[in-house]
């Protein structure tokens, strides 16, 4: 969740030394590895998970008898780390 919340900082293919020069990644690009994980299970419940906090953020509304467990897990990591993100933000 840290990174992809900071996609910006992994890669840019204009300055990474290993990158083919043609605008493209290189072949072992940190923002590759991000898309595969969230391709993962543990990726698409962190996905559930945000669209979730959206839905809620539109004001719909969802009890906690309608949420899994580890939907519900999911959204705690993902309010701490949005919190970190923002932080980390205001400093700057």
């Amino acid at each position: 969740m840290f990174w992809a919340l900071r996609k910006e900082q992994l890669c840019d293919p204009r300055l990474c030394p290993d990158s083919p020069g043609d605008g493209t990644r290189c072949g072992d690009c940190p923002l590759d590895k991000l898309d595969a994980s969230e391709q993962s299970e543990e990726g698409q419940l962190l996905q559930r998970a945000l669209e979730m906090q959206t839905a809620l953020r539109l004001g719909l509304t969802v009890t906690l008898g309608e949420i899994k467990v580890d939907e519900f897990q999911a959204l705690q990591v993902l309010e701490e780390e949005r919190d970190r993100y923002e932080e980390e933000r205001s400093r700057k």
